[in-house]
C-alpha cells in the first residue's frame, strides 16, 4: 500500500559525470549525486512509503554522509550509514529512499550503467 499523502525524502539529484561505454555499445556509465534533506516524517516501511521508482540499469551506491533508509521490494528494509554501499539490480523496484535522520542531511553517490537515451528513474503511477 503506498501512502499517497507522503513525500519522496530525496531531496535531489544531480548528474554529475555521463560517458557512454566504448566495450558495451548503447550503454552509458552515469554518476549521480544524491542529496537528502533532513526526514522528520516518521518512518517509511514497505506497507506506508511514497510513490517506488525503477532504474533501467544496474546501480552502486555509496553513502558519503549521514544514513539513508531504503528498500527494493521483497527485500527488508535496511539503513546504510556514511561508509557503507547498496547495489539494485536492474528494474529493481525500489520502494524506499529517504533521509534515516530528522535533524542531520546525507548524501551519496550513484554509480548507473544504463541503456543510452534512457531515463535514469520511471517513478510508479500515481
Amino acid at each position: 500500500v503506498v501512502a499517497e499523502k507522503r513525500e519522496p525524502q530525496n531531496a535531489g539529484a544531480k548528474t554529475l559525470f555521463p560517458a557512454p561505454l566504448a566495450r558495451a555499445p548503447g550503454k552509458n556509465l552515469v554518476v549521480v549525486e544524491l542529496s537528502y534533506a533532513p526526514n522528520a516524517a516518521p518512518p517509511s516501511t514497505a506497507e506506508q512509503h511514497p510513490r517506488g521508482h525503477r532504474h533501467p540499469g544496474s546501480v552502486y551506491v555509496h553513502v558519503i554522509e549521514g544514513a539513508v533508509r531504503l528498500a527494493i521490494a521483497g527485500q527488508p528494509v535496511q539503513v546504510v550509514a556514511a561508509g557503507g554501499s547498496f547495489f539494485e539490480p536492474v528494474g529493481a523496484h525500489h520502494l524506499i529512499n529517504e533521509n534515516a535522520s530528522a535533524t542531520e542531511p546525507a548524501g551519496a553517490f550513484a554509480v548507473m550503467i544504463v541503456p543510452e537515451g534512457a531515463p535514469l528513474v520511471t517513478p510508479d503511477e500515481p
